[in-house]
C-alpha cells in the first residue's frame, strides 16, 4: 500500500481528488403503505386552535399524502398521530402560502385543500395520481357530488362490473411497478456515474470519519486549519448496506452514532488520537429549568451537534 494512504496526516488533512462511495440503492416498492416518508414542516405563526406545526406522511408507493396539524413537534405527538391516522412533500410550502396569503394564522385550515390537490395530482413517475392508485377511481369534488350526477355514473364500480375491474386494475398496478423500476434503474445509472463502489467494513475494523467544522473566533480556531477527516474509531456493526455505526476508541461500547459510507476512510494505524473527538449524534437530553435560565439545555450542548 501506498505510505500516502498509511499516513495519518495525510488522511486527515489532504483532500481526495476520488468519487465518494456510495451507489444508489433504492428500493423497489411492493404494496401500497409498506413504507412512509415522514418530515415536519415549521413552526409556523399560531394558528387559532394552537396548532404550529405540520406533520407529513406520504406512501412511497403511491405518493398518497397525508397532512396533520400537531402543537408540539415531539416523537410522543408524531407517533400518536401516525397511528391513530391509521415525506417530504416539496410543493408544500408554495400551496400553502399562496392559499393563507397575509392570514398566516389559519395553516391548519388549509390543509385539506392542499391535501385534496395533491392527491389528486398525476405523479410524473407513475403517471397516475395517488387517488388513483389507492381506490381504483378519481376523487370527486363537492360541487361534482351535488351537480353531476353523471360523474357518480362514469366513476364508480358498481356489482356487474366489479370483477372485470378489479382484474384490469390488478394488471394496471403491474404496469406501474415496471414502470417505476425502469425509471428507477435510469436515476442508478446516471447517479452512479459520480459514485464509486463502496467498501465493506468489518466490526472492529478502524476507519478516520469526516468532519465539517466551524470556525470559532473566541477559541482561536478557524475551519481552513482544521483536518478534513479525524480519527481512528472503531465500527461496530453494520446498519445498512451503506451505512456504519461508529464508537471511539477509548470507549468502544457506547456508539456515537451511524455514519455514510462515503464519510469513511480506512485506518491502518491506531497510535493517533482524534484532534476534536466527535460528540454523539441525538437530541441532547433537556435540564430542569430554573428561573432566569432561557434554555432547558445544557450550556456545553448548545448549536452545532
Amino acid at each position: 500500500m501506498s505510505p500516502v494512504k498509511n499516513c495519518p496526516d495525510c488522511i486527515k488533512y489532504k483532500a481526495s481528488n476520488q468519487k465518494p462511495s456510495g451507489i444508489l440503492q433504492t428500493p423497489v416498492p411492493a404494496q401500497r403503505f409498506e413504507t412512509l416518508a415522514i418530515d415536519l414542516f415549521g413552526p409556523l405563526p399560531e394558528s387559532k386552535d394552537g396548532k404550529r406545526w405540520i406533520l407529513l406522511i406520504e406512501d412511497c408507493t403511491t405518493k398518497w399524502v397525508e397532512l396533520f396539524a400537531l402543537p408540539n413537534a415531539t416523537a410522543k405527538e408524531c407517533a400518536i398521530t401516525l397511528i391513530n391516522s391509521s415525506t417530504e412533500v416539496w410543493d408544500l410550502k408554495p400551496r400553502l402560502a399562496i392559499l393563507v396569503q397575509d392570514k398566516h394564522d389559519c395553516c391548519s385550515e388549509k390543509l385539506p385543500f392542499i391535501r385534496f390537490a395533491l392527491n389528486t395530482a398525476k405523479c410524473e413517475t407513475t403517471g397516475q395520481t395517488a387517488a388513483f392508485l389507492n381506490f381504483g377511481r378519481e376523487l370527486r369534488t363537492p360541487s361534482e357530488v351535488v351537480n353531476d350526477i353523471r360523474v357518480v355514473i362514469q366513476n364508480d364500480n358498481f356489482v356487474p362490473e366489479i370483477t372485470p375491474y378489479l382484474k384490469k386494475f390488478a394488471k394496471f398496478s403491474t404496469q406501474i411497478r415496471e414502470v417505476v423500476e425502469e425509471q428507477q434503474d435510469s436515476r442508478k445509472f446516471y447517479a452512479d456515474k459520480k459514485r464509486k463502489a463502496a467498501p465493506t467494513y468489518q466490526p472492529g475494523e478502524h476507519v478516520f470519519v469526516a468532519s465539517h467544522p466551524l470556525s470559532n473566533a473566541a477559541q482561536g480556531r478557524s475551519a481552513k486549519l482544521m483536518p478534513r477527516r479525524d480519527g481512528p474509531y472503531v465500527i461496530l456493526t453494520q446498519r445498512s448496506p451503506p451505512s456504519y455505526e461508529i464508537a471511539s476508541l477509548d470507549n468502544p461500547g457506547e456508539p456515537l452514532g451511524v455514519y455514510h459510507t462515503s464519510a469513511l476512510t480506512p485506518s491502518n494505524n491506531d497510535k493517533v488520537k482524534p484532534l476534536i473527538p466527535l460528540r454523539k449524534r441525538g437530541r441532547p437530553p433537556k435540564v430542569p429549568q430554573t428561573p432566569g435560565s432561557s434554555s432547558g439545555r445544557r450550556r456545553n450542548q448548545r448549536g452545532r451537534m
